[in-house]
């Protein structure tokens, strides 16, 4: 287990025999993450709250109802407060997260309620290839593309993949090509057989490899098809001009609605904007598979872009080629879930391909215009896990 005071940035020591009020001044009625540990600094409680002054005053000035049987008297057990400052939903989550696996790496995932994020996997090249939807996308050959709205999403996609491109629908056939029968889409026209050796299993990763390449950057198949269509009908073959314009339809799907940030693992990069502490400042947060970092506090707005974005794309490839663990993924998860939160007070999140000075002036700008996380009275409890 990880010491508490190397994770959280601030502490003050609890004497349930002083002065009460001039401890609770010790503490910002700000939103935080913090820890109750015991005398000897033993993790007892993990907490995010909008208001840590509110919180502490409510906790220390009697018993708490813990679950419908127990009730714990914190003054008798508290010796230490740890915590951190946060300034919204994502940094909070993030940061909730990270010091919820270190304190408490045993029992965290079941607690902490957080969502994992729903990739489509392809491996062209593998024996049998196929489409599955995953969370898991640590070290997996071929490519991972997502993060897609939710499993529902995944299964959507797959789906959507194989009727555009005529892939196998029944694995349980395919692993027996060349020697297996048939299924009724090759009677249908709508799958080329691998199964039963109509295509060679060669021929057949080499069209699943096509329809991943269109997955990933879905733009430039449809001008490619758009185009073919429209020679098409410039030639009078209508039919098949028909059949292009219901291949382009299909496509049309990617990249929108539940599939709007769905991408290659390796492009799973973001600068995200922010609220910071006070009215009209900001936070830059860096984005990578696997990693989150702030890199940049905004009093205003930046006046020398070129400068922040040059910052971006340094920490960016200081960082490139960081190896993807299981907690990486879970931070992914973290992003993935703000990113089809609703927009009014998520902040905003820069795709770093498209990213620009321009954009980052914009982005300031839009998050200004977004209701910022309100100060509250009361304690605003967010997220709580207990060890106790």
């Amino acid at each position: 287990m990880a010491q508490i005071a190397e994770i959280l940035d601030h502490r003050v020591d609890f004497d349930p025999a002083g002065d009460f009020e001039a401890f609770l001044r010790q503490v910002p009625a700000k939103w935080v993450v913090y820890c109750f540990a015991d005398a000897a600094g033993q993790a007892l409680q993990l907490l995010c709250v909008k208001n840590l002054r509110a919180s502490l005053k409510r906790r220390l000035q009697g018993e708490q109802t813990l679950c419908l049987t127990k009730r714990v008297n914190y003054r008798d057990i508290v010796g230490q407060i740890h915590w951190r400052r946060v300034d919204s939903a994502f940094e909070a989550d993030w940061i909730y997260h990270d010091i919820a696996r270190q304190i408490f790496p045993g029992t965290y995932q079941g607690m902490v309620g957080f969502r994992p994020a729903w990739f489509v996997h392809i491996d062209p090249d593998a024996e049998f290839p196929r489409y599955c939807k995953t969370i898991d996308v640590a070290n997996k050959a071929g490519l991972c593309i997502g993060p897609v709205e939710d499993k529902h999403a995944a299964a959507r996609l797959i789906e959507l993949m194989e009727d555009a491109f005529d892939l196998c629908r029944y694995y349980n056939i395919l692993i027996q090509s060349p020697r297996g029968r048939a299924c009724a889409y090759k009677e249908m026209g709508k799958c080329p057989a691998p199964c039963d050796g109509s295509i060679s299993m060669e021929q057949y990763r080499r069209m699943v490899e096509w329809s991943a390449a269109t997955l990933a950057d879905p733009g430039e198949m449809i001008r490619q098809q758009n185009q073919r269509m429209q020679q098409a009908a410039a030639e009078q073959r209508f039919e098949t001009a028909s059949k292009i314009k219901t291949f382009i339809e299909q496509l049309s799907q990617l990249g929108k609605g539940p599939f709007r940030h769905a991408r290659p693992l390796r492009d799973f990069a973001y600068a995200a904007i922010q609220s910071g502490p006070n009215a009209g400042s900001a936070k830059v947060f860096l984005i990578l598979p696997g990693l989150i970092e702030e890199i940049a506090d905004l009093l205003e707005e930046p006046t020398r872009p070129s400068e922040l974005l040059g910052a971006i794309f340094s920490a960016a490839e200081e960082h490139a080629g960081v190896p993807l663990d299981a907690q990486g993924v879970e931070r992914i998860g973290i992003v993935a879930h703000h990113l089809f939160s609703p927009k009014q007070s998520q902040g905003i999140f820069l795709p770093l391909a498209d990213i620009s000075e321009k954009a980052i002036v914009k982005a300031y700008k839009d998050l200004l215009r977004q209701k910022r996380p309100d100060d509250v009275e009361g304690e605003g409890v967010v997220k709580e896990l207990q060890a106790m």
